[in-house]
């Protein structure tokens, strides 16, 4: 490695005259330097040499090292290397003799001029290069990291490939047992689509245990030398890249059976503005410390625009995220058998702005939905139910490890008749259902399978109020046993008009509330 300082300091200079233009057509000069961006457009499906006639005249890159060879996962010879230009990241694979001198937050200066470009297994990468192609320029830079979907991700590889990203609240399919570590290629799956997270035997982490879930961050690669897999690969670099973990199942531990909550009733229209003020109400069937034993709440929303999956049925189901489906997790406090209690907004008013403060009440979970992601998939958003149109929904699931073939503790729907983007009835998927008041997993009279809403029987569904921002509490009414863990009286939907002095009494109380027996 070249340690000639004025020549570096004549680089730096070069690169703050240079700015985000390549060419500088007035003073007749022509940068030396382009962008990782730029050579990644080079690849056309074959390999090829770098020349400075394809780039404008610039025969070099710069970037910053992410990859960190000393945790022991990273591909053989390899430094990888990203930058971002005009708010995109892009990165690089530089194949090296001896990638070992180079440490994550290095910025280097790389002639390619003359140095292949080629796929090796499917990873973009630069080949030919010897240490005097590269100038370190400084060390500890800032690395950036990027938040993405896994679903995101394959949709748009290219963007992501060799670039430092975190996917939150990835699940690993199927579930491990206590014990199993992170050695090898194991499947997360992320809202509506998966990615298979590689570690290598040799990283300082891998016989650590291996989570359910948590949020990992690690480097893109892609590898296609497995047939029908994704080629989508993550690598960790290091232990501290696997956040938010969460245990596996403990299979002797306590569980709350069926029905410990129900569905009780919904705020999709509150007066004026809906953003922060849509909640859920439930009522507990026994005893609950979430700490010990937590849910989590997911809401849907199926407009004929709402991604991903816009117009057709979320092949993730519940797990889908994005516009879809939002997700809060409840993992702290406690609630009494025959309590009422609160999952929704952060402003916990009753009906909107200005009205009755629901802040006294039992609240398990609220979030400032319009600025702020789900816990663990959904987008923020103006509203996280459906006013009109195709339906939307509500379920309540057991713990916080969600993926598409979770089934619901209790689910509810309400809206229009609309299938087309609830149900796909040519590939068999959309939102699962459980045996509750109106909906079977299995059908009664002919015993097939149907564990999906608008399949087979499972039809029921509330429809939408006649007029928009009346300011409606739907109560769902019913009477639920809580000994037998049966409805004794199946649930129904009566929209009932608040006002902005409406009291929490008027929604807790009452013949026309759910009941919970014994």
């Amino acid at each position: 490695m070249k340690t000639n300082y004025l020549y570096i300091y004549l680089i730096i200079a070069s690169l703050a005259f240079a700015g985000c233009k390549k060419h500088d057509f007035a003073a007749g000069k022509v940068s030396t330097i382009t962008y990782i961006e730029e050579i990644r457009s080079l690849y056309k499906g074959s390999d090829l040499i770098i020349l400075k006639d394809a780039l404008a005249g610039a025969g070099s890159i710069t970037g910053v090292v992410i990859s960190n060879i000393d945790s022991g996962n990273v591909p053989l010879n390899t430094v990888v290397i990203q930058s971002t230009r005009k708010g995109r990241t892009r990165g690089l694979i530089l194949n090296l003799e001896n990638p070992s001198v180079y440490k994550p937050g290095d910025s280097l200066l790389i002639k390619v001029e003359g140095s292949s470009l080629k796929r090796v297994k499917g990873a973009l990468q630069i080949v030919g290069l010897t240490d005097a192609s590269i100038v370190k320029i400084s060390a500890n830079n800032k690395i950036n990291v990027q938040t993405a979907s896994s679903y995101n991700i394959s949709l748009k590889p290219d963007e992501y490939e060799s670039t430092l990203v975190q996917i939150k609240s990835g699940l690993i399919n199927p579930l491990p047992t206590f014990g199993d570590n992170f050695i090898g290629d194991k499947s997360v799956v992320n809202g509506a689509d998966s990615l298979i997270l590689h570690t290598e035997a040799t990283a300082n982490y891998a016989k650590t245990d291996l989570p359910a879930g948590a949020t990992f961050t690690g480097i893109v690669f892609i590898n296609n030398e497995i047939p029908n897999r994704t080629p989508i690969q993550l690598w960790p670099r290091v232990s501290t890249d696997i956040t938010e973990r969460v245990a596996p199942p403990d299979p002797n531990g306590p569980g709350l059976g069926k029905f410990p909550v129900v569905i009780t009733g919904i705020v999709a229209d509150a007066k004026g503005g809906d953003g922060n003020y849509e909640y859920v109400q439930f009522r507990a069937t026994r005893d609950i410390d979430f700490t010990k034993n937590p849910l989590s709440v997911i809401t849907c929303t199926n407009g004929g625009t709402a991604a991903p999956y816009a117009g057709t049925a979320p092949a993730g189901g519940w797990a889908t995220g994005g516009g879809r489906t939002y997700k809060f997790n409840l993992t702290s406090g406690t609630v009494a058998k025959g309590e009422f209690f609160y999952v929704g907004g952060s402003n916990q008013r009753i009906n909107g702005a200005n009205s009755t403060s629901l802040s006294t009440s039992k609240w398990i979970r609220s979030i400032a939905y319009v600025t702020n992601d789900g816990d663990g998939f959904g987008s923020k958003s103006s509203g996280i139910f459906p006013n009109s149109g195709n339906a939307g929904g509500v379920a309540v699931f057991e713990g916080t490890i969600i993926n598409e073939t979770s089934v619901p503790l209790d689910v509810v729907f309400f809206g229009g008749s609309g299938k087309t983007t609830l149900y796909n009835a040519v590939n068999n998927y959309g939102y699962r259902v459980v045996n509750n008041d109106h909906y079977n997993t299995i059908d009664p009279a002919t015993a097939t399978d149907q564990p999906f809403f608008f399949q087979g029987t499972n039809q029921y569904i509330i429809p939408h109020s006649a007029v928009a921002d009346l300011g409606l509490f739907l109560k769902l009414g019913g009477s639920f046993n809580a000994t037998t863990k049966t409805w004794t009286t199946a649930r129904g939907g009566i929209y009932y008009q608040m006002s902005l002095t409406t009291s929490v009494s008027e929604i807790e109380s009452g013949a026309d509330v759910t009941q919970i027996t014994n």
